[in-house]
């Protein structure tokens, strides 16, 4: 629809970029709604398959949470960082898939948290043993929260807790369910 309104004001450069604004988001969100979909056939079918390398972990997190500050900003929400205790800086693991857990879990706190809410990502090392590093992101808001008795109905593929969230926030029910996935992996 972007694309026809468009080409009828192609020489009306405030309505193209609005039109070209419109069509970016849409073509980002359907790409994002493509890769939760193909992400999800390849769990389900055993095909994920996670990659060990190096990474600088701050790095990463770096990158990962300036991006949910400006979101936040935008919105008017709090964004909180919280690293407790002595983390190394590289380690080996999945990044992609870890950055996709962390990128889930805060693309949902800030949707669900009000203006005037806030965010906060806890990340602690709680353990380590022959090599291994156990490190637990807690990600809380204050946002609407989820009824108890729908804490398992929102891990399910193309669930959401209501319909009624569907209408209001929008979303596939996909990325809770990936998330929990790749936990699990």
């Amino acid at each position: 629809g972007m694309v026809e309104v468009g080409q009828r004001y192609i020489g009306q450069r405030e309505r193209m970029e609005n039109c070209l604004s419109k069509i970016n988001l849409s073509s980002r969100h359907l790409l994002a709604l493509i890769n939760d979909i193909l992400d999800m056939s390849k769990i389900e079918r055993g095909k994920i398959e996670l990659h060990r390398e190096q990474f600088d972990f701050r790095k990463m997190l770096k990158a990962l949470t300036t991006v949910f500050y400006i979101q936040a900003r935008e919105k008017g929400v709090t964004l909180d960082v919280c690293l407790k205790g002595k983390l190394e800086e590289y380690l080996t693991g999945d990044t992609l898939r870890l950055n996709q857990i962390l990128n889930n879990l805060l693309s949902n706190a800030l949707k669900f948290t009000p203006v005037g809410g806030k965010v906060t990502l806890n990340v602690e090392k709680f353990a380590t043993k022959e090599n291994r590093i156990w490190i637990e992101f807690k990600v809380r808001d204050t946002g609407c929260g989820v009824a108890e008795e729908n804490f398992q109905k929102i891990f399910e593929p193309f669930t959401q807790e209501t319909s009624g969230v569907t209408r209001q926030y929008g979303g596939t029910g996909l990325g809770l369910p990936i998330t929990k996935r790749f936990v699990e992996l």
